[in-house]
């Protein structure tokens, strides 16, 4: 057994085929086959199922693949003190929740980039639970996730929260409820919002369902700049985190509705892998970016 070995069977599982790992590592896939046998053949076990697309690893598999990250990451962080000085070089995988404004990863990347020139920075904006199975999958580094207020991160990450994002109820502004209205005043009228796995959608459907309402939509759509067209335009009534409302170039044709028995608010977390090593520094930089993010729009 040997650290290419442990390297190439931590590949595969990582990007879920010999192909992709073959790629990833500059290898042959036969390179890569042969030093993942050669890692079974030492162990004496079978680690990954074969039959499965993606590649999966089998149960020992798993248990190996734990032991082999931290190993290979402490490999990378001394290779990194040696050659590079102590500085973050290689990549970094990192998302957003779809539930921010977009804009809200123009500061961060821009810090990010001038304090650590080395990295090469791969962005994605993606529901949070993508963004989690990302995480799980180790195809990303670390995210920034929304979920409701109450939720708790998943034990298996290194989990920090570092603020709140008020939901606002949004009418087009030709809407006429009282002010403040009810949960079930609202009820009468359709709503637009994300597919399910959305936090805000949950938090809707979870309020609806305790008072016995109905829960109609209008339209189920991902990006924010048809939200914004569908409620200015009457369409339904939406969901929107306070930072993207008060970026929002409609919001003039919209108003917000306030209620009396909903105030929803979700949860921003940071989360990343317990071994993230020499992406430590990094990820405290992307937090402290959103962070103050956070606290001029909310």
């Amino acid at each position: 057994m040997n650290l290419i070995e442990l390297e190439a069977f931590v590949s595969v599982v990582d990007h879920g085929s010999i192909v992709a790992a073959a790629a990833a590592l500059h290898l042959t896939q036969s390179a890569v086959t042969r030093r993942v046998q050669n890692l079974e053949d030492a162990l004496g076990v079978s680690l990954l199922d074969r039959q499965t697309r993606p590649m999966q690893p089998t149960l020992a598999g798993r248990e190996t693949y734990e032991f082999a990250r931290p190993v290979l990451s402490s490999v990378s962080d001394l290779r990194t003190a040696i050659t590079q000085n102590g500085e973050p070089s290689g990549e970094f995988r990192f998302g957003l929740s779809r539930s921010f404004d977009d804009t809200v990863l123009a500061r961060p990347i821009q810090n990010l980039r001038t304090k650590f020139p080395k990295l090469k920075f791969h962005a994605f904006v993606q529901s949070s639970g993508r963004l989690l199975e990302g995480l799980a999958s180790r195809r990303l580094d670390a995210a920034i996730v929304n979920l409701p207020e109450g939720s708790v991160a998943p034990v298996s990450l290194v989990a920090e929260r570092i603020g709140m994002n008020p939901i606002r109820v949004v009418a087009t502004e030709s809407a006429r409820f009282n002010q403040p209205a009810t949960l079930k005043e609202l009820s009468a009228s359709p709503w637009l919002v994300h597919p399910p796995g959305c936090p805000m959608r949950q938090l809707l459907e979870t309020a609806l369902l305790q008072q016995g309402l109905p829960f109609e939509t209008a339209v189920e759509t991902e990006g924010w700049e048809l939200h914004f067209s569908l409620i200015s335009n009457g369409v339904g009534l939406g969901l929107l985190p306070s930072d993207v409302f008060h970026s929002c170039p409609q919001r003039k044709n919209m108003n917000i509705v306030k209620v009396k028995d909903f105030s929803p608010k979700l949860a921003v977390w940071v989360l990343h892998s317990k071994h993230i090593g020499r992406l430590e520094p990094v990820v405290r930089c992307l937090r402290d970016a959103v962070q103050q993010y956070l606290k001029v729009r909310t």
